[in-house]
C-alpha cells in the first residue's frame, strides 16, 4: 500500500471527506503531493494528526506556530482546523491548558490554512499547474470567509484576509465560471481592504479586473465604464493595469455601434497600452499575446465577437463550444501563432498550456472545422509540455489523449501506440489512480476495432480502472443524480472539461442508460443543437465483484459542471426553458409504454407512502382513493426522467447536460416538467409563477407536439403540482424553504387549478399547516401581518397568562382572550394564522397555539412524521461560542433549542444573533419536528456538536 492509501483510508476513517479533498487539492495522489508529510521536521506529530483523538497533538502545533513564528504548511493547518471542527470540545480544553481562548483561534486558524492556500495556488500557476491552483484558491475562498464573517480577526488581519479573497476570485474568474454573488462579494471585500488601508497596485488591478468579470457575468456595460473610472481616480497604477485596462476597452469596442468614433478610440487606446505594456511574468506574456491578436483582428473587423465571450481562455472556450464557426476558427488560429512564438522563442509553458486548451476544443468540436495542421499542433504542443512539465500527471495524461485523439481522426497506428507507452508508463508510477487505465482501455479498444491486435484486453482494463474507482473512498459522490455508489474521477483536464463516471447498477438497468445515451446523443447531433445540449458518453459497461446483483458498472464520459440544484434563483430561472427542451429532446426518443401499461401503478406507491407519513391511515387511503380518481391517465406516457434538479448540470460553456438516465419506467407526458420546476422550487409559488408554470408547459408540449387544451393543461398541472407539494411536505431533508414551498404552491393550487385539484390542495394544505386554510391570495406577509405575528407568537409563547390568555398544557388558547388582549379582531389573528408564510402557529376549532420557542411548561406533540433527517444544524453566534462549546446549546428562556436540517437556513438564524456560527449535531434521535425545518430538542451537550464551514463551495463546485 502507498503512503496516499494509506493516509487516504485513514483521513476517510476520521473525515470522510478530508481524502477527497486533500487529492483534489494535490496534497495526496504522488510521491511529490506528500513532500509536506514525510519531509517535515514534525513528521512523527503529523502522523498523529490525522485521526480522530489528536486535539492535544493539534493544540501543542499551534501554540508553536504563535511562540516560535512558525510556518506551516497548508494540510497541516487544514488537519488543526479541522480537529477544532470535529472535536471542538477536547480542543477547547487542550488550547485552555495553553492559556489560549477556542473561538479567537477557530477564527485564526482558517484565515492561517486559508492564506497558505492561497500561497500555494500561486506556486501552482507559477508551476502551470492551473487546474490545482484553481482547486486551492476555491479552498481559500471558503476559509477566508468562514474567519471575515467571524468579526474576530484584527484589523490588520481583516484587511490581508478581505483583500487576497478579492484577488483568488479575480484570479479563478479568469478560467472557470464564478457566480455573480461571489464576484459582487469579492468586489465588496475589496472596498473594505482599501479602506482599511491597502492601498497596493495590484489591489486596485484586480478590482479593475473583478469589474471586466461581474460585466461578463451580469452584461451591465456600466461596470466597464467604473473600471475607466477607476483606473482615472487611480493614475498610480496605470503601469501595473495596462492588461486589464485593455481587456475592459476591448469589449466596450465591441458594444459600441460597428465603424463609430467609440470603437476607434478605444482600440487605439488598447492597441498603445499593448505595445507598452510590460509583462510582469510569463503568464501575463502570453494573455498580452491573445489580447494582441483579437484587438488587430476587431481593428480588421475580421469577426464580430459577442462582448462577454472574451475573457482569457472561459470566454473563447466557451464561445468555441457554442457557436463553432469557420470565422471564429480562423481567429483561433491566429491566437495560437502568437503563443506559439512565445513558446518556440521563450519557451513558454503557459503560452503550451493555452494554445493546448485551444486546440482541445477544436478537436471536440465540429469535424468539418478541424485541419490537419490543428491535430499535429495538439499532439506536439502536449508532447512538449509533458517533457517541460514532467512532475505533472495531468499534462502527461492529457499528452497520451492528444495521441489517441489524432489516432483516431488521422488512423496513424503510431501515435496510438505512442498514447498507450504514455498510458502504460502513467499506471506505473500512479497505480492507484484511475484515468491511465481508462486511457489503455480506449487505445485497445480503438486497436482492436482496426482487428490489429485482437489479443489486447480493453474489457480488462475497463474493469481494473473501475474497480480501482469503487475501492478508493476519495472517488465516491452522492450527489450525482441524488444516488449513492455514483463515483467520479476528474480527468486531466478537470477544472474545464470532463469527468469520468462510474455508476454500480444492474446489466439491466447499465445496457439501458447506454441505449439512452446513445440515442439522446443521435437526436441532438442530427437537431444542430450540439452548441445547446451535451450528453454524457457511455464508454463500458463491466462486471465487477459484488454481493448483490448490482454487480456491473457503467463507465462514462461527461461535461463537468454545476448542479442546477445548486445554482443561484436568478441562474436556475435562466437555464430552466433549455432543460425543458433537452427533457422533450429525451421523451422524444425514449420509446413508447408497452400496451396497457399504467402510470398508476408505479405512482401509487409512492403517493401512498407520503400520505401514511402525514395523515391518519383512513384519511391517508381516502385522500389517495381521490388523487386517482382524478389522475390524468389518459395523458399519453413518457420515458421517466427524473427530472429534479439534481439531474441536470450547467457546462462551463452554459450547456444543459442530462445525467442518470437509468429509469426504464413512465410517467404522464409533462409530470417531469412539474418534477423540475416543484422539487426546487425553480418558479415562486405566486400569481405570476402559476402564469410562467403553464407557459413553460405549453413551450414543452409544443416540442413534444402533444397540444391540450388549456382546461387540460390546468387539470393535469394541477396533480402533477399537488403529488410535488404532497412529497415535498413529507420530505425528511426538505428544508424549510421548501416546505414553505410545498404549502404555498398548495394555496396556489386553491386559486388557480381545477375544482377537483382545489379541493385536495385544501386538504393537503390542512395538514401541511395543521390548520383549516381559507383562500389566501397574498403570499408575502405584509409590515402589519409581520408586527401582529410576532405579537402573537410573544403572548403564546411567553406571557399570554399575564395578558388574561389562559394557556393549557399542549400550548392551547382561546382566539378570542389572545383577541382582546391584542385589542384586534379574532379574525385578523386568523388571516395571520392561515397564511402559507406562517409556519409558526396551530388553529383548532376556535383554540390558537404557537408551535415552537415556548418559556411557557407547555408540551407540543410531534407534527408530521418526516422520519429523523440526514443532518440537524443549530444557528448561533460567534459571540457565544466559547460559552456553547464549553456548557452544549441550552434553550436559554426557551423550553427547547431548535434546530434545522438545512445548513444555510441555520445561517440565517445565527445572522439575527451576531455574526453566524452553524453547529451540526451528533443525532440520537431524541429531535422531534415541530413545525416545517424546525426541530427541537431539551439540550445539546458539547460533545455532540461540531463545527460547519457553510461557505465550503465557495468558489462554485463543479461535479
Amino acid at each position: 500500500m502507498t503512503l496516499t492509501d494509506d493516509v487516504s483510508n485513514v483521513l476517510n476513517a476520521w473525515a470522510p471527506n478530508l481524502g477527497e479533498s486533500f487529492t483534489t487539492l494535490a496534497y495526496l495522489g504522488s510521491a511529490s503531493s506528500t513532500k509536506w508529510l514525510v519531509k517535515s521536521p514534525f513528521s512523527s506529530q503529523l502522523r498523529l494528526l490525522i485521526n480522530s483523538d489528536s486535539h492535544t497533538t493539534a493544540a501543542e502545533m499551534w501554540h508553536k506556530v504563535l511562540r516560535e513564528q512558525k510556518e506551516l504548511p497548508a494540510p497541516v493547518l487544514l488537519l488543526i482546523l479541522e480537529q477544532m471542527r470535529r472535536n471542538p470540545v477536547g480542543m477547547r480544553a487542550s488550547l485552555k491548558a495553553a492559556n489560549l481562548g477556542f473561538s479567537k483561534t477557530l477564527a485564526n486558524v482558517a484565515y492561517r490554512a486559508a492564506g497558505a492556500l492561497y500561497e500555494d495556488a500561486k506556486y501552482s500557476f507559477a508551476g502551470h499547474e492551473i487546474d490545482v491552483a484553481i482547486a486551492r484558491f476555491r479552498a481559500a475562498l471558503s476559509e477566508f470567509r468562514f474567519s471575515i464573517e467571524s468579526q474576530l480577526l484584527s484589523e490588520s488581519t481583516r484587511r490581508i484576509a478581505t483583500g487576497k479573497y478579492a484577488t483568488a476570485v479575480a484570479m479563478i474568474g479568469r478560467w472557470v465560471n464564478v457566480s455573480p454573488e461571489t464576484v459582487s462579494r469579492a468586489l465588496s471585500y475589496s472596498e473594505e481592504s482599501m479602506t482599511l488601508g491597502n492601498r497596493k497596485p495590484e489591489t486596485l488591478t484586480y478590482r479593475l479586473e473583478l469589474l471586466v468579470q461581474l460585466f461578463d457575468l451580469t452584461g451591465k456595460a456600466q461596470l466597464l465604464q467604473d473600471a475607466l473610472e477607476l483606473l482615472t481616480n487611480n493614475p498610480k497604477i496605470a503601469a501595473s493595469s495596462e492588461l486589464a485596462e485593455v481587456e475592459a476597452r476591448y469589449r466596450l469596442a465591441l458594444l459600441a455601434e460597428p465603424g463609430s468614433i467609440n470603437v476607434k478610440k478605444h482600440l487605439e487606446i488598447a492597441t498603445g497600452k499593448l505595445q507598452r505594456s510590460r509583462p510582469k511574468g510569463t503568464v501575463d506574456e502570453a494573455r498580452c499575446s491573445v489580447l494582441s491578436t483579437l484587438v488587430a483582428e476587431a481593428e480588421q473587423a475580421s469577426l464580430a465577437m459577442p462582448a462577454r465571450s472574451t475573457s482569457i481562455p472561459r470566454g473563447l472556450l466557451a464561445l468555441m463550444a457554442t457557436k463553432p464557426s469557420a470565422e471564429l476558427w480562423g481567429t483561433i488560429r491566429c491566437v495560437i501563432d502568437g503563443l506559439e512564438h512565445l513558446r518556440n522563442d521563450r519557451e513558454s509553458v503557459p503560452s503550451a498550456v493555452l494554445s493546448t486548451q485551444l486546440l482541445r476544443q477544436m478537436a471536440d468540436g465540429p469535424d468539418d472545422l478541424l485541419n490537419a495542421n490543428d491535430l499535429s499542433q495538439y499532439v506536439e504542443i502536449t508532447g512538449w509540455l509533458s517533457e517541460k512539465a514532467s512532475y505533472n500527471r495531468h499534462l502527461q495524461w492529457e499528452a497520451g489523449a492528444a495521441a489517441l485523439s489524432a489516432a483516431k481522426r488521422t488512423g496513424n497506428l503510431g501515435l496510438a501506440h505512442k498514447a498507450l507507452e504514455v498510458f502504460n508508463a502513467l499506471t506505473a508510477t500512479h497505480p492507484t489512480w484511475p484515468l491511465p487505465l481508462i486511457g489503455i482501455a480506449r487505445v485497445r479498444e480503438y486497436l482492436a476495432g482496426l482487428s490489429v491486435e485482437e489479443d489486447l484486453s480493453a474489457t480488462e482494463s475497463w474493469r481494473d480502472a473501475a474497480t480501482l474507482a469503487l475501492n478508493s473512498p476519495i472517488y465516491a459522490r452522492s450527489n450525482l443524480g441524488g444516488r449513492n455508489e455514483v463515483f467520479a474521477v476528474a480527468d486531466a483536464r478537470g477544472f474545464l472539461s470532463e469527468t469520468f463516471v462510474f455508476k454500480r447498477t444492474t446489466k439491466e438497468k447499465a445496457v439501458h442508460e447506454a441505449s439512452m445515451l446513445s440515442a439522446l446523443r443521435l437526436e441532438i447531433t442530427q437537431q444542430g443543437d450540439a452548441n445547446l445540449f451535451e450528453v454524457p458518453r457511455s464508454l463500458a459497461i463491466v462486471e465487477v465483484f459484488s454481493d448483490d446483483d448490482r454487480r456491473w458498472v457503467h463507465v462514462s464520459q461527461r461535461a463537468a459542471g454545476r448542479l442546477v440544484s445548486e445554482l443561484s434563483a436568478e441562474e436556475a430561472s435562466n437555464v430552466l426553458e433549455p432543460i425543458t427542451d433537452l427533457l422533450a429532446v429525451f421523451h422524444r426518443v425514449g420509446g413508447s409504454a408497452p400496451a396497457g401499461k399504467s402510470a398508476w401503478r408505479s405512482l401509487k406507491q409512492y403517493l401512498k407512502m407520503w400520505s401514511r407519513t402525514l395523515f391518519p391511515p383512513q384519511q391517508a387511503e381516502r385522500f389517495v382513493d381521490s388523487l386517482h380518481s382524478i389522475f390524468p391517465g389518459k395523458l399519453p406516457l413518457v420515458r421517466k426522467r427524473d427530472g429534479h434538479a439534481s439531474n441536470w448540470l450547467v457546462d462551463p460553456a452554459g450547456r444543459i447536460v442530462a445525467i442518470d438516465l437509468e429509469s426504464t419506467d413512465f410517467v404522464p407526458i409533462g409530470y417531469d416538467v412539474s418534477q423540475l420546476i416543484e422539487d426546487n422550487a425553480l418558479i415562486p409559488a405566486s400569481p405570476d409563477g402559476w402564469r410562467s408554470r403553464i407557459a413553460i408547459m405549453e413551450r414543452y408540449l409544443s416540442r413534444m407536439e402533444t397540444p391540450l387544451s388549456k382546461s387540460a393543461l390546468v387539470a393535469a398541472y394541477g396533480w402533477f403540482a399537488i403529488t410535488r407539494a404532497l412529497r415535498l411536505g413529507t420530505e425528511r431533508d426538505a428544508g424549510k424553504h421548501l416546505r414553505r414551498h410545498a404549502r404555498e404552491l398548495c394555496v396556489l393550487l386553491t386559486e388557480f387549478g381545477d375544482d377537483a385539484t382545489q379541493s385536495l390542495a385544501r386538504e393537503l394544505l390542512q395538514a401541511l399547516s395543521r390548520i383549516e386554510q381559507a383562500n389566501t391570495e397574498d403570499s408575502v406577509p405584509s409590515h402589519d401581518h409581520r408586527r401582529l405575528s410576532k405579537a402573537m407568537a410573544y403572548q403564546l409563547r411567553h406571557d399570554g397568562p399575564n395578558n388574561g390568555v389562559a394557556i393549557d398544557k399542549t400550548g392551547f388558547a382561546s382566539m378570542d382572550d389572545l383577541a382582546r388582549a391584542l385589542k384586534v379582531d379574532s379574525s385578523h389573528l386568523l388571516a395571520v394564522a392561515e397564511h402559507p408564510g406562517e409556519p409558526r402557529f396551530e388553529v383548532r376549532d376556535d383554540r390558537i397555539r404557537a408551535l415552537y420557542g415556548h418559556t411557557l411548561n407547555v408540551v407540543i406533540e410531534a407534527g408530521i412524521k418526516v422520519g429523523t433527517p440526514t443532518a440537524l444544524y443549530h444557528g448561533s453566534s460567534w459571540s457565544v461560542l466559547d460559552a456553547i462549546i464549553k456548557d452544549g446549546v441550552n434553550p436559554m428562556q426557551r423550553r427547547m433549542v431548535h434546530l434545522t436540517n438545512i445548513a444555510g437556513e441555520a445561517v440565517a438564524v445565527g445572522a439575527r444573533k451576531g455574526a453566524p456560527i452553524v453547529l451540526a449535531i451528533d443525532q440520537l434521535h431524541d429531535a422531534e419536528p415541530v413545525a416545517e425545518g424546525i426541530w427541537v430538542a431539551p439540550c445539546i451537550l458539547p460533545n455532540r456538536l461540531s463545527i460547519v464551514n457553510p461557505f465550503i463551495e465557495e468558489g462554485g463546485a463543479v461535479r
